[in-house]
């Protein structure tokens, strides 16, 4: 079953990819974004947290929401790596593909919601607590404040779960907090 939903997963990266390449004129308004942040987990085991690499490709799904609300799309791939802290586990290494909706009353803020899926590479399993396996699915709520022409602070709630496929499903949820420069 696990070899089936890799498959599945790579045919949705290829797939989201060729969207992206056609939807990346159609979307010349909406910049892409490249942003680095940490994220630290605040359930279960506590010393758990993560550095992540993420690009924010725009898609050319955008919709005005009455007077006020832009409602906008992305596409986002996200790399990080999870580290425990003290531990004598090494660290591993997470990839992510998350299609994401962005709602906008204005150009200084974003609010911001997704629902993606990925693999880890390395150890799935820490001190107290064992995330299952290396596929996952994952979510993401938070906001982004623009600050000028370039660059955004953005808050995010993340959560990671195996949803019950392995025998164990300890999931992430974390406060994560990052920096982008929009291009």
């Amino acid at each position: 079953m696990l070899k089936t939903i890799m498959k599945v997963f790579k045919g949705v990266m290829i797939g989201c990819a060729f969207s992206m390449l056609a939807g990346s004129s159609a979307s010349s308004t909406t910049l892409s974004q490249l942003g680095l942040g940490y994220g630290k987990e605040f359930r279960g085991n506590k010393d758990i947290s993560q550095f992540e690499l993420y690009y924010r490709h725009p898609l050319s799904y955008k919709k005005k929401l009455g007077d006020v609300w832009n409602l906008s799309t992305a596409l986002e791939f996200g790399g990080a790596v999870i580290d425990e802290q003290d531990s004598e586990n090494s660290s591993t290494g997470r990839l992510s593909l998350m299609p994401q909706i962005m709602l906008s009353p204005n150009d200084a803020i974003n609010v911001i919601v997704g629902i993606g899926t990925g693999f880890m590479m390395g150890e799935t399993e820490f001190t107290d607590h064992n995330l299952g396996g290396p596929f996952f699915f994952s979510s993401k709520v938070g906001f982004q404040l623009v600050l000028g022409k370039h660059l955004g602070l953005e808050y995010n709630f993340y959560h990671q779960s195996n949803a019950g496929i392995y025998d164990y499903n300890a999931s992430l949820n974390m406060h994560c907090v990052s920096l982008s420069y929009q291009f």
